[in-house]
């Protein structure tokens, strides 16, 4: 059924999680993955951190329109859930094909984040891992993290689940880029880096709930280390192209 504003984010009915399975399994995965690869020879370094991770909230930075893909195949055979805009599965058929696959609305308006909280049991019950783009737009090729949004830190801490950053890091390949024999667009690499647990930096009130300076803290300090990572790799900026323009009805 298709999604509309005010509709629970996330369907735990045994049809609904049937019919996902057999999409991804069986249609979506194999042929997504294999255009990723041959765009951007993806390799995954360091996939045992995951090993005794339970549940965990993930975020990294966002560089590429299929993100969602190699995000999906670093966790293989278990499946992500990953947030997107409410506008994208509210779109005629493509909506339904992304819930299928994983995809879970982040509502408009000042509802959105309790809705999201309010749905955690069932994903968490379903699916290990939630995925959060936190800088909240797409920067094509781009090695410079912008800051973070911070509902998915506080939402990690409010859960108290820790953080697990995912990096992607490019490079150029043996030659020059654009020229005879090199790349137009980069090879990429994600990494997994250690988990971040939010007890390391958020701070509680007298009311018990979490201060925003303190969350804002913790989006702060894993943006550095994902930075870090790149910075360490020598990521290249080589390809960037500025923001990913909005395409009406899948990211505005």
């Amino acid at each position: 059924m298709p999604y509309k504003h005010g509709h629970p984010v996330v369907d735990g009915s045994f049809f609904f999680r049937a019919a996902s399975w057999m999409t991804f399994y069986f249609i979506a995965f194999p042929i997504a993955m294999l255009i990723n690869f041959m765009r951007y020879s993806t390799s995954y370094k360091h996939r045992w951190r995951l090993r005794g991770v339970r549940r965990a909230i993930t975020v990294s930075n966002h560089t590429t329109f299929l993100d969602p893909v190699k995000i999906t195949g670093l966790a293989i055979p278990r499946l992500v859930y990953q947030t997107l805009l409410e506008a994208t599965v509210e779109f005629p058929f493509l909506g339904t094909l992304v819930r299928l696959l994983g995809g879970v609305p982040i509502p408009r308006g000042k509802t959105g984040y309790r809705k999201i909280t309010e749905s955690c049991p069932v994903l968490f019950k379903y699916r290990r891992y939630l995925h959060f783009y936190p800088e909240g737009e797409c920067y094509i090729y781009s090695q410079e993290i912008r800051e973070f949004k911070p509902g998915a830190f506080r939402l990690a801490a409010e859960l108290d689940l820790p953080v697990v950053p995912l990096v992607t890091v490019f490079s150029e390949g043996l030659f020059r880029p654009w020229s005879f024999w090199g790349r137009s667009v980069p090879k990429e690499t994600l990494v997994v880096l250690e988990p971040v647990y939010p007890r390391q930096y958020v701070r509680r009130d007298g009311k018990g709930e979490c201060t925003p300076e303190s969350v804002r803290e913790f989006a702060g300090a894993v943006r550095k280390k994902m930075q870090a990572e790149i910075d360490r790799r020598r990521g290249s900026s080589a390809f960037y192209r500025g923001r990913m323009e909005r395409i009406r009805g899948v990211n505005d």
